[in-house]
């Protein structure tokens, strides 16, 4: 049987694995295991000796689909997170994820990551993909690296740091509380720490003095998503008729420059934004970005010199 790993086809057989496995002492069963010969070893050690690929980053479910294939008997494939809602904080005896496999599928993307910046190879793959014919994708697919054990190493990092925005998005905004009230002023509703669409709380900090809006995204300059997004924040912001100060917190040169700056036109900024913002006052079919920004007098800090960080 013929199988990818880390972007290299490799060949095996049952004979092989029984052979090879015969002359070793399996580790302690921890989790996983493969039966050979009526002795249960660890699959991710089984698969190594087998295969000859020590030192190579892979997790044991890719393990156990390998001796599946070759007719072994092993422990149940837990599902994946794909397509399912899975607490990212799910005790490892929930899903049959041991934090060996954690670290390992962390070291599995990160060495791929390392290697294959993702949307250069996403364009070269794109380009190859064109036209061709079920035999050169699978070729495709091999010297891409994208095989099974990367997606079910992603799909691990997801399950383990599937929260991770909103984990920043709140810890950001609950050390810059402390920091940014005034004297004598108070928080008025409760933040909005992370994701949410409570129609009572419009903006992620509202106090006595400011309604404020947190954009903790990293911009690399090819940032449209990101751009709607800040603006609508924004032209939200300006809806507010208390006389607070307005603010947006964001992260670095780019999306201060975008507001302060940036010529596009509002309302096709807005296009995709919800209805109430698109119909706010001062927009017109001419007003830019930044005009709007600046006649709605809202304040744009830079994260980045209270928090150096962020990036």
């Amino acid at each position: 049987m013929d199988f990818v790993l880390n972007g290299r086809t490799l060949s095996l057989d049952a004979a092989t694995v029984k052979a090879r496995t015969a002359v070793v002492s399996p580790d302690p069963i921890r989790t996983h295991w493969v039966e050979i010969d009526g002795c249960r070893w660890p699959p991710k050690q089984a698969l190594r000796i087998a295969a000859s690929v020590d030192g190579e980053p892979f997790i044991s479910h890719f393990a156990l689909r390998v001796f599946q294939r070759l007719g072994f008997t092993t422990s149940a494939i837990p599902r994946t997170t794909a397509g399912r809602e899975i607490p990212p904080c799910r005790p490892p005896g929930d899903s049959g994820l041991t934090d060996e496999d954690a670290v390992e599928a962390f070291r599995r993307l990160d060495s791929f990551l390392c290697a294959h910046p993702l949307t250069a190879t996403l364009a070269n793959v794109e380009a190859q993909l064109a036209g061709i014919d079920r035999h050169d994708a699978e070729s495709i697919a091999e010297a891409a690296g994208f095989d099974e054990d990367l997606v079910d190493s992603a799909l691990v990092v997801r399950e383990r740091v599937g929260m991770l925005d909103a984990l920043i998005h709140a810890a950001v905004i609950t050390q810059l509380v402390p920091r940014i009230l005034d004297e004598g002023e108070t928080v008025t509703k409760r933040p909005s720490l992370g994701a949410g669409n409570d129609p009572e709380r419009r903006f992620d900090l509202e106090t006595t003095h400011r309604v404020a809006e947190f954009k903790l995204s990293s911009w690399k300059g090819a940032d449209g998503a990101r751009q709607r997004g800040l603006f609508a924040d924004v032209v939200g912001l300006s809806l507010d008729d208390t006389g607070r100060r307005r603010q947006v917190y964001v992260v670095g040169a780019l999306p201060v420059a975008f507001l302060k700056t940036s010529r596009r036109n509002a309302l096709k900024t807005l296009s995709k934004g919800p209805l109430n913002v698109r119909g706010a006052p001062g927009l017109t079919p001419t007003t830019t970005v930044a005009a709007f920004t600046a006649a709605a007098g809202i304040e744009v800090i830079d994260l980045t010199g209270m928090l150096p960080g962020l990036r």
